[in-house]
């Protein structure tokens, strides 16, 4: 069929008749989408739409059909006067049918609108029935909420849907409820598919990790933390690594969170042989870079510097800039978190390189962080007036970046005035360096601690 279009395309437009080069187009197009070449099918009915628009400005189409149907007797002048509004509404389902195999969704959603009123009457219900079929499949991978739970259900209700498909929907129906916070029916959906999926492991392993979202939003986080790792566990198992690497941070966080450090290092090392496996060198450095944060709330400052200073090797050989200002931002926490002033030199050269990157990416909250980590470890350091600079700078910094992108943390501006009047009033000798507040240089940038000189956390 493709090769007979083509050929009757390239014909047509030969001999100048651009009805039937539009109609030869459209049907190469439906041929190229049925064999998976969406790309190509896109192109050809572009070039149709663009014809068709052609003989709408033109009106000379138009006027030579409605004479025609006037009059049976008289001939076809020139070439096979079809319907306009039924080639258009061919082509444009076509277009949308495209976009959809291309997972272009938010184009797809347009083509979908531009083609309905084409597609209306009894004629073209065939057409409609296609329509309504994408609209659903645009609903379910881009939508939310009613629109996306309601394209699914409309899905289900086919009885000719094969049992794997009914699955898969089934599936999505309950990462669905989740978004929508119905936990409870999102609960059920999920143990359903993974009672009626246990030939297909890998959508068990994504019903195990939809379950285990939802136990987890009810509070139930032991139950959440085995289902999770569970999931987590059938997506290696499958070799799924861009499940792996989706799950495991996520995961790691929550063992962390939980005291469980040696479970969220292995998780972090799991997902680090999947990046491995596929490339995926940024997902690499992240994922090296959690893994320093997982030991140095564990105490263990070696493994942490060891894995940060990993995560900033692997940023600069991709290269990306930002992703290793992120890491040495993380190793200059650990380094200061030890309370030793011979780590708080490397901690403050650490954080001064990642601001400046941070600056020349266009990244200003993340600048002022890092001034402000800067400012807290000095000012714990015993060097006020170094530490009241850095205060000011990062104070003006805050100060300049909308609010949107300081709602990470809200209260840095207030800490900043509030360690500013400290050091102030250690300066005029208000206040002994003996006296000063317990809550004083504590927080810096994404509420880190530093622990003063000499101490240990």
């Amino acid at each position: 069929m493709l090769a007979d279009a083509r050929a009757r395309a390239q014909a047509a437009q030969a001999q100048g008749q651009p009805y039937s080069v539009a109609l030869a187009r459209t049907i190469a197009a439906q041929a190229l989408v049925m064999l998976d070449r969406p790309a190509e099918a896109l192109t050809d009915i572009d070039a149709a739409l663009d014809y068709v628009t052609m003989l709408r400005d033109d009106g000379e189409h138009e006027r030579l059909r409605l004479i025609h149907r006037g009059s049976l007797s008289l001939p076809i002048a020139g070439e096979d006067l079809g319907d306009l509004d039924a080639l258009e509404a061919w082509a444009r389902v076509g277009r949308a049918a495209a976009l959809t195999r291309l997972h272009r969704w938010s184009e797809a959603r347009v083509a979908v609108d531009e083609a309905r009123p084409l597609v209306r009457g009894f004629s073209r219900r065939h057409l409609r029935r296609n329509l309504d079929a994408l609209a659903d499949e645009v609903a379910r991978a881009d939508g939310a909420g009613a629109e996306a739970l309601g394209a699914i259900d409309r899905s289900l209700r086919d009885p000719e849907m094969p049992e794997e498909q009914r699955r898969a929907a089934r599936y999505e129906r309950a990462a669905h409820l989740v978004d929508e916070g119905r936990y409870d029916e999102a609960t059920r959906e999920a143990l359903m598919v993974i009672r009626d999926a246990e030939d297909d492991p890998s959508l068990t392993a994504r019903a195990r990790q939809v379950l285990g979202a939802a136990l987890a939003a009810q509070g139930l986080d032991d139950d959440a933390d085995a289902t999770l790792r569970a999931a987590f566990d059938g997506f290696r198992d499958t070799h799924d690594h861009p499940a792996v690497l989706m799950a495991a941070p996520g995961l790691a966080w929550r063992l962390t969170e939980r005291s469980r450090i040696d479970d969220a290092v292995a998780v972090l090392d799991q997902a680090l042989l999947s990046a491995r496996a596929i490339n995926e060198r940024g997902s690499e450095a992240d994922l090296l870079g959690a893994r320093g944060t997982a030991y140095d709330l564990a105490g263990d400052t070696m493994q942490a510097v060891d894995s940060f200073a990993d995560a900033i090797r692997v940023a600069e050989s991709i290269p990306d800039a930002v992703r290793a200002a992120d890491a040495r931002h993380g190793e200059a926490i650990v380094r200061g978190r030890t309370g030793d002033p011979h780590e708080a030199v490397e901690a403050l050269a650490l954080l001064d390189e990642a601001a400046a990157t941070y600056t020349r990416e266009g990244l200003p909250e993340r600048a002022a962080e890092c001034t402000h980590e800067a400012a807290a470890l000095l000012g714990n350091l015993g060097s006020f007036e170094s530490a009241r600079q850095r205060y000011i700078t990062a104070r003006d910094a805050y100060a300049a970046i909308p609010e949107i992108l300081r709602a990470d943390d809200p209260d840095a501006i207030t800490d900043c005035a509030f360690n500013l009047r400290v050091i102030d009033s250690i300066l005029r000798g208000d206040t002994a360096p003996t006296a000063i507040p317990p809550d004083a240089f504590g927080t810096g940038g994404h509420r880190m601690q530093h622990a003063p000189p000499g101490s240990q956390e």
